[in-house]
């Protein structure tokens, strides 16, 4: 009887570890859904501005996934609430791993901070882990990360605040209130957009208002500051006029193809007079000192693509990538167009995104190509 309680013994722990192996390897498998090839794939995130829009006082899915997104199916594929108030601007790197949003801080809803993610390896699904706090952040329009460095680049624009915040180690943040490294004030200079280029240590941003043009901003990883507050002024190392602009919003660059893509509109209103800008070899066309004019490569424009009022962009940075998608505001779509378009061209692609207001575009692309950006 001894023997038998013992063999009956072992085998219960067998099976039990077992069962156990078993539960563990099918909660992966619930979790992994859907599975993604982490070496390669396409994943866009939109950033939806809405916020309690609901009579019932649901929060409103305020990111949203598309993935593939250069499948020839271009379709939601999961959703998440932030904790942001109405989202912003937002934005990806795939060595931070995590996925940031900037709070819309709509009229009446005081939301200063910009949102911080995890995004599942294998999965893509978000959760909300911290935020970057900040009283100053009352107008976030642009974000960029200086990988060197390990600090995000905030853009704060057409507020009391105008100028870049820098905050370091931004993925860990978490606290009530985020103390910047760097508080670099740009008064009466009112931007949209933030683009990074690490080679060169450049930010571009989009100037607003008249004499539509790109900001370029230099060396902003080795200012120095004021030893009191982390404070200093910075103004535009380049200003780059672009002719016919009228009201630039989000840029994006791709520094494998180096390609930039920025968006435009007139009234805003109308539609197919919406413009994505794109300007091939962009460094060269920069150069390295002085104010010009320059001119983009192609422009995407006209009652075909059915953009109206473009408010963010966003380039397929592989080498083999050929897409370009845009967010529009007042058309309530998000379009997908071959990088390659020039005039008057239909969309490769359209999401109509309903009562819900496109604001923000991130994209998640992998292969080798992309690994050293």
């Amino acid at each position: 009887m001894k023997i038998m309680f013992k063999v009956n013994n072992i085998v219960y722990k067998v099976v039990a570890v077992i069962a156990l192996l078993v539960g563990f390897y099918a909660c992966e498998e619930d979790d992994a859904e859907p599975k993604l090839d982490v070496k390669k794939f396409s994943r866009l995130y939109v950033s939806f501005e809405a916020f309690n829009s609901s009579n019932a006082g649901v929060s409103d899915t305020n990111i949203r996934i598309i993935y593939p997104a250069d499948s020839s199916e271009f379709k939601y594929s999961l959703g998440n609430v932030s904790e942001a108030r109405g989202g912003g601007v937002i934005y990806f790197n795939p060595f931070l791993k995590g996925l940031f949003q900037a709070s819309a801080n709509l009229p009446g809803l005081v939301d200063t901070a910009v949102y911080i993610m995890n995004v599942g390896e294998k999965t893509g699904i978000l959760s909300n882990t911290g935020a970057i706090r900040n009283e100053l952040l009352s107008n976030v329009r642009g974000l960029a990360y200086n990988r060197g460095y390990d600090e995000m680049y905030i853009v704060n624009s057409s507020s009391g605040n105008p100028g870049i915040y820098v905050v370091d180690r931004p993925k860990t943040r978490s606290q009530p209130q985020t103390r910047p490294l760097k508080k670099l004030n740009a008064p009466g200079i009112e931007m949209w957009g933030a683009a990074y280029n690490s080679g060169e240590d450049r930010l571009f941003t989009s100037k607003l208002g008249q004499d539509a043009a790109i900001y370029v901003f230099k060396d902003l990883s080795t200012k120095k500051v004021s030893d009191v507050d982390s404070t200093a002024r910075i103004e535009p190392f380049q200003t780059l006029s672009i002719a016919d602009a009228s009201n630039l919003r989000g840029l994006f660059f791709d520094s494998v193809k180096n390609v930039l893509a920025i968006t435009d509109f007139g009234d805003g209103t109308t539609e197919g007079t919406g413009r994505i800008l794109v300007f091939d070899n962009f460094t060269n066309t920069v150069g390295t000192d002085g104010n010009h004019a320059i001119t983009p490569s192609r422009i995407i424009t006209g009652a075909a693509t059915g953009l109206t009022q473009p408010v963010d962009v966003a380039i397929d940075t592989r080498e083999t990538g050929v897409y370009l998608y845009a967010a529009d505001r007042q058309a309530k779509k998000v379009f997908r167009f071959k990088l390659s378009d020039d005039g008057n061209v239909e969309p490769d692609k359209v999401l109509q995104t309903g009562s819900q207001i496109p604001v923000g575009l991130a994209l998640d692309t992998r292969d080798d190509s992309t690994l050293p950006q």
